[in-house]
């Protein structure tokens, strides 16, 4: 584990990752975020193994969703969340946003579980109590958090995503497409990270100026 530098003192939660992570045992990742440089976010962390991610991984789209709301919108943690980490390992997740005297975010703690085994033991014990007669309630799909290791990697997911495949070439991508991609990153705040335009723009096959062009008619409604 590493402490990287900041302005602000996050020596006691270094203390609580370890402590936490020790509580809850090998099945429970403890991620401590500092957001003074949301490009290498993570400044400790413990049982890695359950995301994959390591200490300078960047912030998650999750947290950049919420930063908006400044920890000024009700209480400054969201529970029991669902994502789901590089390997589709469905993760039980809660954050707590780390506010300033002012009030203002400066860091996040998350505590994400392994819930594979809960869920084996539950659709064990459906199975013993399934009735032909009852119909499965529907619900509203939840908001699913997809820890990424770098910012490509959240780019790729959402190209993916928009065009139902993990093998078509940049190429073959529509002008609506590229637009939809980039609209699905401004709204997960991807465009906060230094040199994500760039980025987004290499990827896609397309001049900054054109990623700027898109941003600025998807924030006017256009």
């Amino acid at each position: 584990m590493i402490f990287i530098g900041s302005d602000f003192d996050f020596s006691s939660y270094i203390h609580l990752v370890d402590f936490l992570g020790a509580c809850f045992g090998e099945n429970t990742e403890v991620v401590l975020y500092d957001f003074k440089d949301i490009n290498h976010s993570v400044i400790a962390i413990h049982n890695e193994h359950i995301s994959g991610r390591t200490v300078g991984a960047p912030l998650t789209s999750f947290a950049l969703s919420k930063l908006k709301d400044k920890g000024k919108e009700g209480p400054p943690y969201y529970l029991n969340y669902l994502g789901m980490s590089k390997n589709n390992t469905p993760l039980k997740c809660n954050s707590f946003f780390i506010l300033d005297r002012h009030g203002n975010p400066r860091g996040m703690l998350s505590i994400n579980m392994d819930v594979t085994k809960y869920q084996q033991a539950a659709e064990l014990l459906q199975k013993l109590a399934f009735m032909s007669n009852l119909k499965p309630v529907e619900r509203e799909a939840p908001y699913v958090e997809a820890f990424q290791s770098s910012p490509r990697d959240m780019i790729n997911g959402i190209i993916n995503e928009v065009t139902h495949s993990g093998e078509i070439s940049i190429e073959r991508l529509t002008v609506d497409e590229k637009i939809e991609i980039i609209r699905r990153l401004n709204a997960e705040k991807l465009f906060l990270i230094k040199g994500a335009v760039s980025e987004v723009a290499s990827i896609l096959g397309v001049s900054a100026a054109t990623v700027y062009r898109y941003i600025s008619s998807i924030n006017k409604g256009l």
